[in-house]
């Protein structure tokens, strides 16, 4: 009997795969369970003096309906239309975008290049690199600002004593005072940069370098097309993280000005705070956080969709 003849042996057929709706239901609830408690306590820490700031920015909240029995009434956008119409804020927040760009420019440059050193030395010289980071990043901010006030004193200063200005005051110029609060932002953010991009760099496959130098790839095209592609997730993550942090600066400059901070200092931050705490306008002051919360949240949107092409181009 030819092949041609062989009765045909029956196969198996697959097991059906189970529908996506029950993977769905199969899929363990606990992981969402251990969630909802620290959930709730965001909600209530966050959600609740964010839903009464917003109430206030609809509301005209001074000295007298604080004292008074009819309560605070709702004005509608009045707040927001001074807003609009206000030079004053409008100068704040130019000031505000001016810092927060010099901030985290300078932040990543000088982290980024302190971990690329990093990566390049070796022994007790990276120890000493590490330990002295996370010293700088544990001081706490009141503590280094006070610090810097000190070294930038009329009097007795030693950052006068060395360039030899005399008694020069570093805070009669606002541009030179928000020099000094921009240098101990850098300050306190230098460690957490260096030591987070440093902890990319070791993840980039050495086997990928490898090949590139043997290929003849000179240093600057391992970093551009093997270690910057590999480390962009982290730096997209950090570089958000440094905006929102620089663009509600706000101890540094109160600190150095003892507490008053003239008007060619103030931030966004420091202008809502002055309006409610100084001018006593707190339905104003709501509207302008309000509107400080909704330009982080730009920045906010940018950095996660930044993540979700990242997570696709993966």
């Amino acid at each position: 009997m030819s092949t041609l003849d062989e009765p045909a042996v029956a196969r198996p057929l697959p097991a059906p795969r189970p529908s996506a709706t029950r993977a769905r239901r199969s899929r363990p609830r606990l992981p969402y369970l251990l969630i909802l408690p620290a959930l709730a306590v965001s909600l209530a820490v966050i959600g609740f003096p964010l839903i009464r700031v917003i109430v206030l920015s609809f509301q005209q909240w001074g000295v007298a309906q604080i004292f008074s029995d009819a309560g605070p009434p709702f004005v509608g956008l009045k707040n927001y239309t001074r807003i609009l119409s206000d030079p004053v804020f409008w100068t704040v927040v130019v000031r505000t975008l001016v810092l927060t760009v010099v901030m985290v420019g300078l932040s990543m440059g000088v982290g980024v290049g302190l971990a690329l050193l990093m990566e390049r030395v070796h022994g007790w010289v990276r120890g000493v690199m590490t330990f002295s980071l996370i010293m700088a990043w544990a001081v706490p901010t009141f503590v280094s600002t006070q610090i810097f006030a000190w070294m930038t004193e009329q009097n007795f200063g030693i950052l006068n004593y060395v360039l030899g200005l005399g008694q020069h005051n570093w805070y009669t110029d606002a541009k030179q005072g928000l020099a000094v609060a921009t240098l101990i932002v850098v300050w306190g953010a230098v460690p957490f940069i260096t030591v987070t991009t440093y902890a990319a760099l070791t993840q980039v496959p050495a086997e990928l370098v490898e090949a590139a130098r043997l290929d003849g790839a000179g240093g600057r095209q391992v970093f551009f097309g093997i270690t910057l592609p590999s480390i962009r997730p982290v730096l997209v993550i950090v570089t958000a993280l440094s905006v929102i942090w620089d663009f509600s600066v706000f101890n540094q400059i109160y600190i150095l000005r003892n507490g008053a901070p003239s008007p060619d200092y103030q931030t966004l931050a420091i202008y809502a705070y002055m309006q409610a705490y100084q001018g006593h306008e707190y339905g104003y002051a709501s509207a302008v956080a309000v509107v400080t919360v909704l330009l982080l949240l730009v920045v906010s949107v940018f950095y996660l969709r930044q993540l979700i092409k990242t997570g696709e181009a993966e």
